[in-house]
């Protein structure tokens, strides 16, 4: 044992010893014990319980950032990529008008040309299959009228089918990427972590504007934000508009109203976190030591 972990092996001592009897943690060559009142116990590697308490701050993983990542954040073992997608006119698989369903397997689309403003997403990497990090569930999908230039920036709903509204939105993401289509398997059991989180990226920016736009979130969810929209200006009340103003003039997205969230990219980022319980073990007792141990033994 180096000379900084018997530091810390002493600072565990002391910390249990003031924490009286209620828990007992015990380190002995590479391995952390803990033992509960009741006589339970619990072990670990050191090299796990410091990964617990100090898991490594994300640089990027070693993986090239795709381009157009603008931020990465984050807390605990969930890490975001903000992504932001400039002003541009998308073709889109969007449901047609005679469409016999309105989601699934028999839906019919039709391709529409629309102008979209700046398309900025949120893509939440925790660990899943295996403990490994890689794209979560709670990836969320917002607009705005001009580029992210800082965390205390704006951001609006998104006049898009699949992106869905909760209600209520407590503990929920409130602009959800539906991912009913994604195929996990590219990226779910690659090892190696800078291509699994490319992979899993990639995957959902598919998802989002190629695997076709539906009512699903109308009738799983509640609403999308594109009917919630479709009062805000003439111009996106209807898919026709939007692509007879597109036509027109592409740059008339920037000046819709779209709805307001209220919240910063640093709010919703927080929020996000708060929603994954993530944030770094705070260890003052023996009690918290154990507590950790316990939680995540057999990992």
């Amino acid at each position: 044992m180096g000379v900084e972990s018997v530091l810390e092996a002493l600072a565990l001592r002391r910390a249990a010893a003031r924490a009286g009897p209620e828990c007992a943690v015990t380190i002995e060559g590479s391995a952390i014990r803990a033992t509960s009142p009741e006589g339970q116990a619990a072990e670990m590697s050191l090299k796990r319980f410091g990964e617990l308490l100090a898991p490594p701050l994300m640089t990027t993983c070693g993986a090239i950032l795709p381009d157009g990542v603008k931020l990465i954040e984050s807390r605990g073992p969930v890490t975001v990529w903000v992504h932001e997608t400039p002003p541009r006119i998308h073709s889109l698989k969007w449901i047609a008008g005679d469409s016999a369903t309105p989601f699934g397997s028999g839906t019919k689309y039709r391709t529409v040309r629309v102008a979209l403003p700046y398309v900025v997403v949120l893509a939440v990497f925790e660990p899943r299959e295996h403990g490994l990090q890689q794209l979560s569930a709670r990836n969320e999908c917002f607009f705005r009228v001009a580029p992210l230039a800082s965390a205390d920036d704006e951001l609006l709903y998104p006049a898009l089918l699949n992106c869905s509204k909760f209600t209520p939105p407590e503990g929920k993401p409130l602009s959800w990427i539906c991912t009913a289509q994604m195929n996990r398997a590219p990226f779910a059991n690659e090892p190696d972590t800078p291509r699994r989180l490319r992979l899993g990226f990639q995957e959902l920016m598919r998802c989002l504007f190629e695997t076709g736009f539906n009512f699903s979130s109308e009738h799983h969810e509640g609403a999308s934000w594109f009917t919630e929209s479709a009062r805000v200006d003439r111009r996106i009340a209807t898919i026709e508009a939007w692509e007879r103003a597109t036509a027109e003039a592409p740059t008339f997205v920037l000046d819709v109203p779209w709805l307001r969230t209220g919240l910063s990219l640093r709010a919703v980022l927080e929020r996000i976190f708060g929603n994954a319980r993530a944030r770094r073990p705070a260890l003052a007792t023996a009690r918290d030591v154990a507590r950790l141990v316990f939680n995540h033994a057999g990992e």
